[in-house]
């Protein structure tokens, strides 16, 4: 019985080898897995490191729509006046911002807790408010 033999792997250019982990976004070079670069976890591959906290209003200006990772969030907002803060979500038309929940005053209990699907994408709208802060933050799993 012969014994197997190992030989180096070696690749021309940027190419990482066929049997190395590796990850990467399409039109660029493929980034090995190694203690340096380890493997990213828990949403899409980006250069970017994804966000965990969104802030959809400051100041009473609501913010642009938000893309969410997917999971449990907390819905948190203050404002010196209240009317009616509405989070909202784009529907299945990708058109539509449909309501979700709507706040007429401060939470009691930290936050109010919301899931997310995904690629969700959200944002907030005030209506009769004043100096209205509204943030969305991830719950780490």
């Amino acid at each position: 019985m012969a014994s197997a033999q190992s030989k180096p792997i070696g690749a021309p250019g940027a190419f990482v080898p066929q049997n190395a982990l590796s990850y990467g976004t399409p039109g660029n070079p493929a980034t090995a897995v190694t203690p340096a670069t380890p493997l990213p976890v828990g949403g899409t591959v980006s250069v970017e490191p994804r966000r965990e906290a969104f802030q959809l209003a400051s100041s009473n200006t609501p913010a642009s729509p938000a893309t969410l990772f997917g999971g449990a969030y907390v819905l948190t907002q203050g404002c010196m006046t209240y009317g009616t803060v509405t989070l909202r979500y784009r529907g299945p038309d990708g058109v539509t911002m449909i309501g979700m929940v709507s706040k007429t005053a401060a939470d009691s209990g930290g936050g109010t807790v919301v899931s997310f699907g995904g690629g969700a994408i959200v944002d907030v709208s005030l209506s009769g408010t004043a100096g209205c802060n509204v943030a969305l933050s991830r719950v780490p799993q």
